[in-house]
């Protein structure tokens, strides 16, 4: 519609009376008809409408409005002998469209209908610049608004909102809404669930009458929806463990919604305890070490029993079990947890710890040694340990000097009244240790004959044994009446192979136990000598030999031996033809 200074609006175009020289009436075909006083002189007059002159020779003198908004028309008005009766400007406004009302709820736009669960302010704005009233109706009653922005608050109890502008060209709208109370169903959870099974129902107070969906979110991750409308139980489906959350969203308006108060938390997940001790068997202090997984634990602790008395422990303690000087201890260690799904797992181990030092004990002649003895021949010895994985370590003094030999060796260097002390080192497996001595005097009787035996490396391949034969005199003296020596070798057998032409022969000065050729045991023969040996044949191009020698200390060698058959060399007549052949291509 057109609107123009001094110019009123109805249902329908009228004129107006007043004191300009100059007025307009605006039609509904977007021009203006312009009347002058009867005293305005038209052909000494001048009128401009948007920079253009207005020709005022016609009788019905009409301007074209075509630019949306605000347009000026200026004009110098005279009677007919020249004088100026009136000049000045008017503006001219061209508005076709109507108001635009924005209605929103917590930043939603609202259209038709406002879904309300219970009370909400509603704010509305008007975007319109020639704003000229505003009238606002609640359920039919005025509510009194101002402004082109403002807030109303609403009920449940409220039906119907309604909103009328107009702007000063005379475009008006009315915007209605409609006030929807939504009413969300009550459901049974109201705490966290915990559940092992894949899928669960969940119930409702009554039937859903209201278009909702079920939301189901895992953490923060939707997973899927179900329609609950006309329902009073929906089966939820738990597709990966975690904690399951649920929201009521309306199916036509989704800002509408609502999340329930429970939860359901899933898990397919075993819970896992592994206790680790630093040590199973030990002579120090053991640590206990615990691994475990236990999503959403809801009791869990370690038990340490000791004869037969139990002490209890959290999982976050660290557990140290003590080692007691001169005690061995069986610790035996429980642990037990329980999830919220009523999974139950636990763990046991037991753990030794032994600090008691091996106990040994020295025999003579079958009897033990307590004190000091006095010995007249070259001792037997035994010496008893209580535990069989312990090792022992004996040391020999005469007079208070290490004799590092064995006792045989020791005893020949011996003479009457010395004093012969045996010292022993005794480690059990836990690294708990003895050590004992023991001392004998030597003090031999006459006419006794004592034989000993040792060995004496001379060479790498020889080795000496002395076999010597004692007495004692009237003096009581040792003497040294028989002293044997016999070498023996300690090389290894060598085995010596002879090739002649397509024949290889194999002997040995040591006894040949086996000879394999191929793979096939070969007979062994004996040479004029006596001393074994093979002959073999070679007719393949490769032949595989293994032969097995045995000395007289029982020292056996192994030679293995690939041997290949000589390639026969062609005469010179043989290739030349061979050449002539190949290059006349005979």
């Amino acid at each position: 519609m057109i609107w123009m200074q001094d110019v009123a609006y109805t249902d329908y175009i009228y004129w107006q009376e007043t004191n300009s020289f100059i007025n307009g009436v605006a039609s509904s075909s977007q021009n203006i008809e312009l009347f002058f006083d009867k005293k305005v002189d038209r052909d000494s007059s001048l009128v401009i409408y948007d920079g253009k002159q207005v020709d005022l020779s016609h009788d019905h003198i009409y301007i074209d409005v075509q630019k949306e908004g605000v347009t000026q028309l200026v004009y110098i008005l005279k009677d007919v002998d020249g004088y100026a009766l009136e000049q000045g400007e008017k503006s001219i406004l061209l508005d076709t469209t109507i108001p635009d009302v924005v209605v929103k709820v917590k930043n939603h736009n609202i259209m038709d209908v406002l879904p309300l669960e219970n009370k909400e302010t509603i704010h509305v704005e008007i975007l319109e610049e020639n704003l000229k009233s505003v009238e606002v109706y609640l359920d039919d009653e005025k509510m009194d608004c101002e402004g082109k922005e403002f807030d109303i608050d609403v009920t449940s109890q409220n039906h119907t909102l309604s909103i009328l502008c107009r702007d000063v060209a005379g475009n008006e709208v009315e915007r209605k809404i409609d006030i929807l109370p939504i009413v969300f169903p009550e459901c049974e959870l109201k705490d966290t669930l915990y559940t092992k099974e894949n899928k669960m129902d969940l119930k409702f107070d009554g039937i859903c009458e209201m278009p909702f969906y079920l939301k189901v979110y895992c953490g923060q991750d939707l997973c899927y929806s179900l329609d609950l409308e006309n329902l009073d139980a929906i089966t939820v489906d738990f597709t990966s463990n975690g904690t399951y959350t649920f929201v009521l969203e309306h199916k036509e308006y989704p800002q509408i919604k609502k999340a329930l108060e429970g939860s359901i938390v899933y898990s397919n997940i075993t819970p896992i305890i592994t206790l680790q001790p630093s040590s199973k068997v030990s002579n120090e202090d053991v640590f206990i070490g615990l691994n475990w997984y236990v999503p959403y634990i809801k009791k869990a602790y370690v038990d340490v029993e000791l004869d037969g008395i139990k002490d209890r422990h959290p999982f976050n303690e660290e557990i140290c079990l003590k080692a007691v000087e001169n005690k061995d201890l069986f610790y035996k260690v429980f642990a037990y947890a329980r999830d919220a799904f009523g999974n139950e797992v636990s763990d046991m181990v037991i753990v030794r710890i032994d600090k008691r030092a091996p106990s040994t004990s020295l025999y003579l002649n079958n009897e033990q040694v307590l004190d000091k003895k006095i010995i007249k021949k070259l001792p037997e010895f035994e010496f008893l340990i209580d535990d069989n994985r312990a090792n022992m370590r004996i040391e020999y003094y005469i007079n208070g000097v290490l004799m590092d030999m064995d006792i045989e060796k020791v005893f020949n260097r011996m003479i009457k009244d010395d004093v012969l002390k045996v010292k022993t080192y005794t480690y059990d497996a836990l690294s708990n240790f003895e050590i004992k001595e023991y001392e004998f005097m030597f003090s031999p009787d006459k006419k006794i004959e004592m034989v000993s035996k040792s060995e004496q490396i001379l060479r790498s391949d020889e080795v000496a044994t002395f076999e010597r034969i004692w007495s004692v005199n009237e003096k009581n003296e040792l003497v040294l009446e028989k002293n044997t020596k016999v070498l023996t070798s300690k090389l290894k057998p060598k085995i010596h192979y002879v090739r002649k032409k397509n024949k290889v022969q194999i002997f040995s000065k040591d006894q040949i136990e086996s000879c394999f050729v191929n793979g096939k045991k070969i007979a062994i023969q004996k040479d004029v000598l006596g001393h074994d040996f093979v002959e073999i044949s070679l007719k393949k191009s490769k032949t595989t030999i293994e032969v097995k020698a045995k000395n007289d200390s029982g020292v056996t060698t192994i030679k293995k031996s690939e041997i290949k058959k000589p390639i026969l060399k062609k005469s010179f007549l043989k290739q030349l033809w061979i050449w002539i052949q190949r290059v006349f291509k005979l």
